[in-house]
């Protein structure tokens, strides 16, 4: 029984008490009233004496209900004390059960923490020795591949006809297509572990960069780019760089083939948080097919529209979510895309101003 429920008891048991205690007063006045009256009347004829015994019988009257009342009182009273220490008895006694059960469901979780803990510490090696066997097993061989084929096409490529220099060309093109899905997979390994170190990030600066860079490397190309000043967010400033680096990379490379490329990047919302969106008027995609977005190695267009190698966007949302945050995507062909991220600890600092 609760505490509310025990001092409901308590008090019905108290008006009960007091009820027999009023019901018995209420009879004995009634039963002296009607016969010491009476046998006064029968007993004293005289006026005057008549008077004094009403006197006496009224002080009388007066200290028997006295007693009366007092021993009931007193019972009430006593009867009230042993309830109440009865329902503190319960509540401790409960509380104390209640403290050893917290401190065994305690104990145990503290038990499958330190279980999970150790199986994820085992995962995480696990995966230091897959990137390291990734980074190094498999780069020798693709860097002796690719090297000999180039050495061979150099050193006797006269002594090959045209359909044999092909082959060359394309072992070539796929070791090279290979390294950069190596480099993906790792990028995609370490964006989903290690621990994010938050800190005030300007997402603008970071923009800013990473154009500037883009233009270097394609310094042919003119793309309108408008990135709003001040995007402050709580992020860790190393992997929230990956995320916007690819982000603006695709937003870069799906344009190519628009006449007047244009890339955005400005505060927004997402169903009425805040957000950060990128935005370009570049090939865009079918929202039928959004869902294989943020799928790893899952391309919406042809590897000879726009070469990739598919795990940009799965990298992106892997780090946005160890944020805590969402990522969500919106376009349709030939009209670009704009892809919108959250991040929680952009939030807090807006409501905490």
């Amino acid at each position: 029984m609760d505490g509310n429920g025990s001092k409901q008891t308590i008090r019905r048991a108290a008006n009960l008490a007091a009820a027999g205690i009023v019901l018995t007063y209420a009879i004995f006045a009634l039963l002296w009233i009607l016969f010491s009256d009476r046998a006064l009347f029968l007993l004293i004829s005289d006026p005057d004496r008549l008077v004094q015994a009403s006197i006496v019988k009224g002080w009388a009257f007066v200290l028997i209900t006295g007693v009366i009342l007092f021993v009931l009182v007193a019972r009430l009273i006593y009867r009230i004390k042993l309830a109440a220490d009865q329902d503190r008895r319960n509540r401790q006694q409960k509380a104390a059960q209640f403290r050893a059960h917290s401190e065994r469901v305690h104990a145990q979780l503290e038990a499958r923490v330190a279980v999970r803990t150790a199986e994820l510490e085992a995962a995480n090696r696990e995966l230091d020795a897959f990137a390291y066997a990734v980074s190094h097993d498999l780069r020798a061989p693709l860097r002796a591949m690719s090297g000999f084929s180039e050495a061979l096409v150099e050193d006797h490529g006269d002594q090959l006809d045209g359909q044999a220099r092909q082959y060359l060309h394309q072992i070539v093109l796929a070791s090279h297509k290979m390294a950069e899905l190596i480099d993906g997979i790792l990028v995609l390994s370490r964006s989903s572990r290690g621990s994010l170190e938050l800190s005030e990030v300007n997402l603008s600066r970071l923009a800013s960069n990473q154009i500037e860079r883009l233009r270097q490397l394609d310094p042919d190309r003119k793309v309108d780019v408008e990135i709003e000043p001040d995007l402050i967010v709580q992020a860790d400033p190393r992997t929230i760089e990956v995320a916007l680096h690819n982000l603006l990379e695709n937003a870069w490379k799906y344009t190519g083939h628009t006449s007047a490329p244009r890339i955005r990047v400005y505060a927004g919302d997402m169903e009425g948080e805040p957000a950060i969106c990128v935005e370009d008027n570049g090939a865009g995609f079918n929202m039928a097919h959004a869902d294989k977005l943020f799928k790893a190695f899952q391309r919406l267009h042809r590897q000879d529209e726009f070469p990739g190698t598919g795990i940009g966007l799965a990298t992106v949302q892997r780090i946005i979510c160890r944020h805590g945050g969402r990522i969500d995507a919106s376009g349709s062909p030939g009209q670009g895309a704009c892809f919108r991220f959250s991040l929680p600890a952009r939030r807090r600092k807006e409501g905490s101003a």
